[in-house]
């Protein structure tokens, strides 16, 4: 597919359109998925917050953060359960 000019070899340019065309792909899937998370997080975040001041324990550290940073905090979390997913699949 990459080999144009069918000779067995890939030279430069075939090379770059190769390159061009795998990142091209890459990145649509991986800004899908981060716009998913970083748009869903914030509120994942906000209603695990309230759910979360309640639970022995726990409540009071999450009463004590702000938002902010506990919208950060979660969104870190599911950008970084998402990444480590993909190694899985």
């Amino acid at each position: 597919e990459c080999d144009l000019n069918l000779d067995g070899q890939i030279n430069h340019d075939e090379f770059l359109k190769f390159i061009q065309k795998l990142t091209t792909d890459t990145f649509v899937v991986v800004s899908q998925g981060l716009l998913v998370t970083l748009v869903v997080a914030p509120t994942v975040a906000v209603a695990t917050k309230k759910a979360t001041e309640g639970v022995p324990g726990v409540g009071k550290v999450v009463q004590k953060l702000p938002n902010s940073i506990y919208a950060s905090l979660v969104t870190l979390a599911m950008v970084w359960f998402q990444t480590s997913r993909e190694g899985i699949e």
